[in-house]
């Protein structure tokens, strides 16, 4: 694994607006860009192009930090108090859409308690996502604000699976931990139960040992939403992490994001159900899925293959119930080498989509928590990109028209509004 590298950037604002309707809220925060968390689904690596940077491992070992945003945040609601519409034209603020906010670079910079301290002298309404228990050091600022949310990202109980995919990120046993004790605080806590992976985190039994543990531990509503592969960045290093850990689900996951950056509705709607009634039994509060929210102009048929929505035709890839991957194993075992094939066009068949949204995620050592192995961050990185066949130009051309900008200059406002899919870890 690399090493990571920490640059200060400045911001010119870090209230950014969010202009995708279907979101719960009308700005954003993201204190940092790139994630220590280094999760193979999250859709904020496809960011990273703005940077002129590579969606690969670059997006967990090159952290941005917005070294001012505490003081950018604090002029931005200073001049919003004093508008017309007041504070309340601001609406509520989400933090931690893009790169989580309590990553490992946190414990030291502290830009995110910084913001959150601005935050009580201009009270806003806010949610906060993360994976990281070190939100639990910052209670004492939370007791004072406004949440209505804290979402704890957490998509499966199983140790291997979590080390696969979320190298970086605390564990499940850390995070439910985090929920019980923010519960106890009196801070409105749930799970985002995302993104569910199939064939490996959508088991019968593993969701309800989820749901379970959550209403164990005092978690108030649980989200549940599908993995999404939108942007090439993010299909690429994640079909690398299929590869590697799951060769038997290359030619399923391909046959079922080959024409969508979603699983078709007749794959998650049986699983969709049945996590309804997981959430009746265990008496928690359900959080409709927003990933498919109607848009402006969203009506054509093109329209509705993006979003993953019933194309009329007979489903080849089923949902398996039974069929929970703890390890690697799942299903009947498919030709790894047509397999492979049948993935990169997936992959290619993806470059256009739009990013999508979701949260990235992150571990740390010290008192507020074990980390989660940072060691063992997924490689192979650069051999993913030229196999799949996603130039590095490309990444150089968005950045020739980025919003950002590295060193001591000013940065213009990001798109931090997240697309389509409220999985903030995600």
């Amino acid at each position: 694994m690399n090493p990571v590298h920490y640059e200060k950037i400045t911001a010119k604002q870090v209230l950014n607006p969010v202009k995708t309707p279907a979101m719960p809220f009308e700005h954003s925060i993201n204190p940092y860009r790139g994630c220590q968390h280094g999760c193979s689904f999250c859709y904020a690596r496809a960011m990273h192009a703005f940077l002129g940077l590579n969606g690969d491992d670059t997006f967990q070992t090159n952290i941005l930090m917005k070294e001012n945003a505490p003081e950018a945040l604090r002029e931005q609601l200073r001049k919003a108090a004093r508008s017309r519409k007041g504070l309340a034209g601001i609406g509520r603020i989400a933090i931690g859409t893009a790169t989580d906010p309590y990553q490992q670079a946190e414990g030291r910079a502290k830009l995110t308690r910084g913001c959150l301290e601005a935050l009580t002298e201009y009270p806003v309404p806010l949610t906060i996502t993360t994976r990281s228990p070190l939100i639990l050091r910052d209670l004492d600022l939370l007791r004072k604000l406004p949440v209505y949310a804290v979402n704890i990202s957490l998509n499966t109980l199983n140790r291997t699976t979590w080390r696969n995919f979320e190298p970086g990120a605390p564990s499940p046993a850390k995070r439910l931990e985090t929920v019980r004790a923010l519960t106890d605080a009196g801070i409105p806590t749930g799970i985002f139960m995302a993104p569910m992976l199939p064939y490996i985190t959508d088991g019968r039994d593993e969701l309800e040992e989820l749901v379970a543990a959550a209403a164990e531990h005092g978690a108030q509503f649980v989200m549940a939403s599908y993995l999404r592969l939108s942007a090439s960045d993010v299909k690429v290093w994640f079909f690398e992490t299929i590869r590697r850990h799951y060769p038997q689900l290359v030619g399923k996951y391909a046959g079922l994001y080959a024409a969508s950056a979603y699983a078709p509705r007749e794959y998650r709607d049986p699983v969709r159900r049945f996590v309804d009634e997981l959430l009746e039994r265990y008496g928690l509060r359900d959080m409709d899925e927003e990933e498919e929210a109607p848009r402006p102009g969203e009506r054509t048929a093109a329209g509705a293959a993006a979003s993953g929505r019933s194309s009329g035709k007979p489903l080849e890839v089923a949902w398996e119930p039974p069929a929970s991957v703890p390890g690697g194993g799942c299903c009947a075992a498919a030709n790894a080498g047509a397999a492979a094939g049948d993935a990169a066009a997936a992959v290619a068949g993806a470059g256009s989509a739009a990013a999508d949204g979701a949260a990235a995620d992150g571990g740390f050592t010290g008192a507020a928590g074990a980390s989660a192995g940072r060691g063992e961050s997924a490689g192979g990185s650069g051999t993913a990109r030229q196999n799949a066949g996603i130039p590095g130009a490309a990444q150089a051309g968005a950045a020739a028209a980025g919003t950002e900008a590295q060193g001591g200059t000013s940065l213009a406002p990001e798109p931090d509004s997240p697309p389509a899919q409220l999985v903030f870890s995600f």
